[in-house]
């Protein structure tokens, strides 16, 4: 047993040690279970056990040193507390016992955060609610959380919409000024413009699903002799939404429009969305028409921009037009003009087919609820004659118009190909299985699409889906750029600014190019839609996904057909093909030896390997936080 004198020289050595130790910063990151991790800058993580664990949240950024192990392994040592960015957040209330507390809506937080009695604004038990922090775990290792807002019952689904729409920070409705300025706006609508050209005398038409309201596009071709004239007018919204104002302002928080089922939050005021901008049959609108000359073979070689006043025909559904084409003994004498509209469209799937980069057709999937958001069904959409009418004459716009304005600082959708992180890979696999073009510079647009051409072509290997598993993300850019992902110079977007704010904005530019006044982007703005862009869609997945679970729930035990979509060291992720829901089919239970081969995305066993794209029949095993497991039959 050691003295007082040589207990007090070994914590003396001790903290020697530990004052010798780099100190390092660093993120906590949760793992949802009691211990957590900490990540440097450089990407290095080292365990944090959960004593550690329980003085943190994740997010917070410390500082802390490393301790070596006597197995091998490190762990690290908190030393202090930077900063934290946990301020508001979004749980589910529970009361157990006599002690009541926030489960975060967050898989990386563990357990739930404790709030005294007088703070929990009368919150029921399992109520979605929003929270503020008001004690951090540093010191005492106890947080401390007050219910500021409720959401309703984790019981009723309009609830989880709510919580989805607050943890993202979405708006679900619009202030008095900015309805009241959308309103004016209406009031007897916009006078026609002088300056626009009246193309009310062309027969357009909308085509789109049937309950759609907010119409951005409207379609009109006719043959040439030698090709077709495809005319698209799109629905003039920067007339409405003028820089600055109130609605410019609303419009820009929002970025888009988010499309949840029962559900739209749109980025500019109904009124205006489904009304004095909508592109709605018989109404005189003011629009941006581009007239695209089409040669026989479908390229793209003029492009005409100008502002106009039109007039659609027709509220076209896909359906009715899908059903016409199929059968044009059906087709109404009114719509004769969906003939060379298809005609037209086809020659320019056909051009992109064989100079772009192959696309693979995947089908959308609709989820259908009642007035109280319980899901009813859940619809599955094929690419068919009718979307591919208005999907091609879309990408041509938009492509066309990127190439116009090329030599502009204007806003350009971009996509570099293949992660940076990922070529020395791909070049080997490149060699194993289409060596021919496993020299080529994937940097170089042309090589790129021979790269996938050649990938789309191997029949034994489902080579062009593990390689678009290696795309880069795309990004908005102040300049142009090539697009891999399509295969095309340079792209942008414009065909919706009802609904986007990208599309809005090029607007803008293109009707200050078209009076040669300089055209102006905001870096800020290029910023933003890279960053926060994506989240309402995000959203939209989210609650989908909730809904589709809760539909899959409700069917009979049955064997599905399914496909897989990604392969992981422990499993295959399938997909239901009749509903879209995916879940993992945890491979290690089968108990048989296998090899996973991160590379060609395969789990090899003895008797089978299983491949992306590979068809199954699969049961659903369990349904259960969120997380459906599914059973090999």
């Amino acid at each position: 047993m050691l003295d007082a004198k040589s207990l007090e020289l070994l914590q003396s050595l001790k903290t020697d040690i530990t004052a010798s130790k780099p100190v390092l910063q660093g993120l906590i990151k949760g793992t949802g279970k009691s211990f957590g991790f900490v990540t440097c800058p450089n990407g290095d993580e080292y365990f944090v056990p959960p004593d550690d664990m329980a003085k943190v949240l994740p997010g917070d950024e410390v500082t802390f040193t490393v301790t070596e192990l006597a197995d091998g392994k490190t762990r690290a040592e908190l030393e202090s507390l930077v900063a934290s960015s946990i301020d508001e957040f979004c749980g589910i209330y529970h009361v157990r016992g006599k002690a009541q507390g926030v489960e975060p809506f967050n898989s990386a937080f563990s357990g739930w955060l404790f709030v005294p009695p007088k703070q929990t604004l009368e919150a029921g038990n399992n109520e979605m609610v929003v929270a503020k922090l008001r004690r951090h775990p540093w010191e005492t290792g106890k947080a401390q959380a007050e219910i500021i807002r409720l959401l309703g019952s984790a019981d009723n689904n309009r609830s989880w919409y709510s919580l989805a729409i607050q943890e993202h920070r979405l708006e679900e409705t619009f202030s008095a000024p900015e309805l009241a300025e959308a309103e004016a706006l209406c009031q007897g609508q916009l006078a026609p413009q002088s300056d626009y050209v009246d193309l009310t005398d062309r027969p357009f038409v909308t085509i789109d699903s049937a309950s759609t309201q907010d119409m951005d596009d409207a379609l009109h071709a006719q043959s040439t002799g030698d090709g077709w004239l495809l005319s698209v007018a799109i629905a003039d919204a920067s007339l409405f939404v003028t820089p600055g104002s109130l609605l410019d302002l609303a419009a820009r928080r929002r970025l888009s429009t988010t499309y949840l089922p029962g559900l739209t939050l749109p980025m500019v005021p109904e009124v205006l969305a489904n009304g004095a901008m909508s592109l709605q049959p018989d109404c005189q609108r003011p629009a941006l028409v581009f007239e695209l000359s089409i040669a026989a073979d479908g390229a793209v070689t003029d492009l005409r921009v100008q502002t106009a006043h039109v007039r659609s025909r027709g509220k076209l559904s896909y359906a009715d037009v899908a059903l016409w084409l199929t059968d044009t003994n059906l087709l109404p004498a009114d719509y004769q003009q969906l003939l060379p509209l298809q005609q037209a469209t086809s020659a320019m799937a056909g051009w992109r087919r064989q100079h772009g980069n192959p696309m693979q057709d995947r089908p959308d999937y609709r989820v259908r609820v009642d007035n109280d958001f319980k899901v009813t069904a859940v619809d599955k959409e094929t690419r068919d004659v009718a979307r591919e009418i208005v999907e091609e004459s879309m990408i041509a716009t938009n492509a066309s118009v990127a190439n116009w304005l090329k030599a502009d600082s204007a806003l350009f959708m971009t996509h570099r190909g293949f992660k940076p992180d990922r070529e020395t890979e791909l070049k080997g696999l490149l060699r194993d299985t289409v060596a021919e073009v496993a020299n080529l510079n994937g940097h170089d647009l042309t090589d790129f699409r021979t790269i996938m051409a050649a990938a789309a072509g191997l029949a034994d290997f489902p080579l062009l889906t593990v390689l678009q598993k290696r795309f880069d993300r795309g990004a908005w850019s102040n300049s142009a750029a090539a697009h891999f992902g399509l295969g095309l110079e340079q792209y942008t977007t414009v065909t919706s600014p009802i609904r986007k704010y990208s599309d809005l904005t090029t607007h803008r530019l293109i009707k200050a190019k078209l009076l040669n006044q300089p055209l102006q982007i905001a870096e800020d703005l290029v910023s933003d839609l890279n960053e926060r862009g994506n989240i309402p869609r995000q959203v939209g997945n989210l609650i989908e996904n909730k809904l589709r679970l809760q539909w899959l729930a409700q069917q009979p035990d049955q064997v599905w057909h399914a496909t897989v979509v990604h392969v992981t060291a422990i499993g295959l992720i399938a997909q239901l093909d009749d509903n879209g829901a995916s879940g993992l089919i945890d491979m290690r239970r089968k108990k048989d030896d296998y090899s996973h081969d991160a590379l060609r995305m395969v789990l090899k066993f003895a008797d089978h390997t299983y491949q992306l794209g590979e068809a199954l029949q699969v049961k659903v095993a369990r349904i259960e936080d969120d997380k459906m497991m599914l059973a090999l039959v």
